[in-house]
């Protein structure tokens, strides 16, 4: 993948996201609970974007944002999760999983990946445990006997988009980490695959901000 193939990618995956931002404005007194907590982690991810291309048009480094941004991400994240998995897990198990992640991510930032080096065993461990909980909606699903149309549950729509999006992530991070050094053609390639997994993320995103959830 070309140099230039590649930035487009991520240009488009960034004005995309964009398209959720917009659809949740518009929709905002119609969104059940589930879908307001999507809308306050896409309006994180905007920021943080807005600012890592400020920083990286201006040739600085930009990864100390993200060692930031790992820790709201999941934590926005388990808020999405909290209810729709209060039969599945305590709040007490949401309490306990965010506060381990935060105290991993700052051992691991003091002592092992500091501000300026990519994160990786943070966004790896978040990654499993994001498929885990994922997982986990899919198994309280599975054991509801009431029908319910899932085309209809935002919650089905963001479940579906993070279990695509991080196992997707944990290959292509392991793959760039091991097989990569530095900014390479096949490094591009990489982060332009993990471009367009960010595109079907949003993709989901809009979806499970537009549909109506039926009203229990």
């Amino acid at each position: 993948m070309s140099k230039e193939v590649f930035e487009n990618l991520t240009l488009l995956a960034f004005i995309l996201l964009f398209t959720p931002l917009v659809v949740s404005i518009f929709r905002l007194k119609f969104l059940n609970l589930t879908q307001k907590r999507l809308y306050l982690l896409i309006l994180a991810t905007i920021i943080i974007e807005i600012i890592s291309r400020l920083l990286w048009y201006k040739k600085m480094n930009n990864l100390p944002l993200y060692h930031f941004y790992a820790v709201i991400e999941f934590l926005l994240i388990i808020n999405i999760y909290r209810a729709v998995l209060s039969k599945l897990f305590s709040k007490t198990f949401f309490i306990v999983l965010g506060v381990g992640f935060v105290l991993f991510a700052i051992i691991n930032t003091l002592f092992f990946q500091n501000l300026y080096t990519f994160n990786s065993n943070v966004t790896s461990t978040l990654g499993v445990l994001v498929i885990f909980i994922a997982l986990s909606y899919f198994y309280a699903l599975l054991k509801e006997v009431k029908y319910s149309a899932l085309e209809r549950n935002p919650m089905f729509w963001i479940n579906s988009g993070f279990l695509i999006y991080f196992s997707s992530n944990l290959i292509l991070f392991y793959i760039n980490n091991s097989l990569f050094k530095g900014v390479t053609e096949a490094s591009h390639i990489v982060w332009g695959l993990h471009a367009i997994v960010n595109i079907v993320l949003t993709i989901f995103y809009t979806i499970a901000l537009w549909v109506h959830p039926k009203k229990l």
